[in-house]
């Protein structure tokens, strides 16, 4: 006779106490429907286990179907490895090829057995594929809300793609199939992309730099050029914001090489003149500027143009970033030019298509513009619309602005003017309520001080 083997799984299942089958095969079924509910998985949902199979299980040695692995983790709470390993044995110790010859109980029923097992979970395996609809709605899910996230709070569009990302990390478990796999990864990463975008809105730099490195892990293997240069130009938008410009422009460097489509392009010469900018070289910004201008618009790709919205970079947003570099390097007129710009590009669009974001962080550089030529009426006025910013809309890129508007105020041109005093309170004020301070539990931004 045998010794059974005191796996895990036995123990567990003794602890719950499920070891015998009758208790065990309710647990199961149920696990098995809400998991493919969960995952709207009909096959999933119809999974159950005979009572020969569960006591080959509990004796371990052997590695089950994927569905039936799911199901046993989500009851266990263990990886299947684990649960099918002796108790108290280490990961490391793996079993000699040679054990089974050499194991003095093995029949040849054993032999059928395992040879049947192994034909069938091979065969399984190769057929366990999800159905297009499935990755299709994914993909339309993830577009419309990159379209979108110019109309929606910063937090709104955080929790929906952090949504989205769960169920891709679901499905991937459900799907042996290469092109399948991929496709999954290449939505993974943009769903962490966005989710990067909506965490540097909310101020937070850290997450956002450890959301694009995410979405640049998933992408890498799949070697899809579109991301890994976005998610390049992303970390080098990082980088300057937090004062490292130098490792910014390794980062712009490195995603220009990798970059095809016009938007693409435009979007990272619009990045590396403002890397250049915060490096003080005026030439550079000139020459990455006239290059954003140069760029053939009609070569697409299917990142920055077809999934499109936050990814993608309209005219606007690049006359907007262009104002920006001109006020990093105290080029007041042309900073006037480039955001004026923006402004009409933006306004230009039906009401549903504008970004509010794009046109608060425009109107905030022409108001500082404007400072610079110590003309602190107009400033007054082009800010109006800015303090009309419910505080979900005051995203981190705006106060960032802000912040220059404030310092600018106490240059000895205009700090003896009562309005200047005031506007700078106000603006102090303003920043107290943001679209960060609208999380629960998050500190307020300062402005000034």
């Amino acid at each position: 006779m045998v010794e059974e083997r005191e796996t895990l799984l036995r123990k567990l299942a003794r602890d719950e106490p499920i070891e015998s089958y009758a208790l065990l095969l309710p647990r199961y079924e149920h696990t098995a429907r809400r998991l493919g509910e969960l995952n709207q998985d009909p096959r999933l949902s119809r999974e159950s286990v005979g009572s020969r199979q569960w006591t080959r299980w509990l004796g371990g040695g052997i590695t089950p179907q994927p569905y039936a692995c799911l199901i046993l983790e989500e009851i266990f709470g263990q990886p299947v490895d684990r649960l099918m390993a002796p108790v108290g044995t280490q990961e490391e110790e793996a079993v000699s090829p040679l054990s089974v010859v050499q194991h003095p109980h093995i029949t040849e029923e054993d032999l059928l057995m395992t040879a049947h097992d192994a034909a069938s979970h091979a065969g399984d395996a190769a057929s366990m594929a999800l159905t297009p609809e499935t990755i299709a709605i994914l993909r339309t899910q993830l577009r419309g809300l990159a379209r979108s996230y110019h109309q929606k709070p910063a937090a709104e569009i955080f929790i929906k793609a952090r949504s989205i990302r769960d169920t891709i990390e679901r499905r991937m478990a459900l799907t042996h199939r290469p092109n399948q796999s991929s496709d999954l990864f290449l939505l993974a990463g943009q769903a962490c992309a966005l989710l990067a975008s909506a965490a540097f809105d909310l101020g937070s730099q850290d997450a956002a730099e450890t959301l694009t490195m995410a979405a640049l892990a998933y992408v890498r293997p799949i070697d899809h050029a579109p991301l890994i240069a976005w998610c390049g130009g992303n970390l080098a938008l990082l980088a300057y914001w937090d004062g490292r410009p130098a490792e910014a422009l390794e980062h712009v460097k490195s995603a220009q090489r990798l970059a095809t489509s016009g938007t693409a392009k435009l979007r990272l010469h619009s990045i590396a003149a403002r890397t250049y900018a915060h490096l003080g070289d005026p030439d550079r910004v000139r020459y990455e500027l006239e290059a954003a201008q140069e760029v053939d618009q009609g070569i697409r790709d299917d990142h920055h143009d077809d999934m499109g919205g936050e990814f993608g970079f309209s005219p606007e947003r690049a006359a907007m970033s262009a104002g920006s570099s001109w006020l990093l390097i105290q080029d007041g007129a042309n900073a006037v030019q480039a955001s004026s710009r923006a402004l009409e590009l933006v306004q230009a669009r039906a009401e549903e298509q504008r970004s509010v974001k794009v046109e608060m962080e425009a109107t905030a550089d022409l108001a500082l513009a404007q400072l610079l030529s110590a003309d602190l009426a107009s400033a007054i006025g082009t800010l109006g619309p800015v303090f009309e910013l419910a505080p979900e809309q005051r995203v981190d890129g705006l106060l960032s602005r802000l912040k220059g508007v404030r310092s600018q105020l106490t240059v000895p041109a205009l700090h003896r003017h009562r309005e200047a005093v005031e506007l700078g309170h106000y603006i102090e004020g303003f920043g107290r309520d943001s679209a960060r301070s609208t999380l629960p539990g998050a500190p307020r931004c300062q402005i000034g001080g």
